[in-house]
């Protein structure tokens, strides 16, 4: 972190404090944008991706500054962010419309992809510095080779230039592709998936209504250990409603409602309920576009959980 060679007055630039390090603008993040509830350390150093030192010494450098304000004490202290503080709005716009970037170019990304010759695209791993490349691999069919990589190096310019980034493109057929790393984002299909499961479209049981329900008791669980993923469920589908979304508006509509309106419990009992409402609903659940790597790997390992369980 660069050193500044001269001090300015906190009471003139208080945003030099606020937002003065990765571990308290991750933290920042977690507290006025993705949390739904007060948080202990532990459950903020997990989401903020923090060491339990940073994040205890991060969270009272904000209460400190009046960003977070502490909840109870002892054992069963939380921190959660000072509603009257005259930037949290601002903060969580800012949080909002980082979101915002980031879904767009994927987005964009997708959109690119539209080519009946792509059988499957994935990012490899998002870059961690500026100026890191992002690896985009894709899956083809062998008669496209000859002018698929031409095509894309076309597509993606205007892409590279709008967000600032080098997109390098690795070509395969379906003979010779990779296995899907486990930490890539996929754009569209899956190509040789290996043993991870698709959550969106492989058929896990014959039935899809009983995979629905399935795949919804595993996000209802994943809910209650997270309460947050309910927040964020909301804000995706806030955003897609910007977007012309055809058909599915209606039922994206009514979850943002839902989401809106009801508390973390009630969602996760429509999440199970026998009702034909529930039954249509869980076919456009909103959950999946927003699960971390680590929670869709929760989700695999909770398919199986009892009914009494959830």
């Amino acid at each position: 972190m660069i050193v500044p060679r001269v001090n300015r007055s906190n009471l003139k630039y208080p945003l030099d404090d606020i937002l003065g390090s990765p571990g308290l603008v991750r933290l920042i993040r977690v507290l006025v944008y993705e949390a739904v509830s007060p948080l202990g350390v532990a459950d903020a150093a997990r989401m903020a991706g923090l060491s339990l030192a940073g994040a205890r010494k991060a969270l009272v450098r904000l209460a400190s500054l009046g960003i977070a304000e502490r909840v109870g004490t002892g054992r069963a202290l939380k921190f959660s962010p000072k509603k009257e503080h005259p930037f949290l709005y601002l903060l969580e716009l800012l949080f909002e419309k980082e979101q915002e970037h980031y879904e767009s170019l994927i987005s964009t990304l997708r959109q690119t992809l539209t080519i009946p010759e792509v059988s499957g695209a994935w990012i490899t791993q998002l870059p961690l510095e500026i100026g890191q490349p992002l690896q985009l691999e894709v899956v083809t069919e062998a008669k496209a080779m000859g002018w698929m990589r031409e095509e894309l190096r076309t597509r993606l310019v205007e892409t590279e230039k709008k967000y600032d980034l080098i997109i390098e493109v690795t070509l395969f057929t379906r003979a010779d592709e990779s296995e899907v790393p486990s930490k890539a984002i996929v754009l569209c299909g899956m190509g040789n998936a290996g043993k991870r499961d698709n959550l969106a479209g492989k058929p896990m049981q014959k039935d899809a209504e009983q995979r629905s329900l399935k795949l919804a008791k595993a996000i209802a669980y994943l809910i209650k250990l997270d309460p947050s993923l309910t927040k964020r469920a909301y804000q995706y589908t806030n955003r897609l409603l910007h977007e012309d979304q055809g058909m599915a508006s209606k039922d994206i509509a009514e979850w943002r409602q839902l989401l809106e309106a009801y508390s973390v419990d009630r969602i996760r009992d429509l999440l199970v309920s026998s009702s034909s409402r529930a039954i249509r609903l869980r076919r456009s659940l909103p959950f999946l576009a927003v699960l971390t790597h680590q929670e869709r790997d929760k989700i695999l390992e909770q398919m199986e959980i009892p009914s009494d369980e959830v």
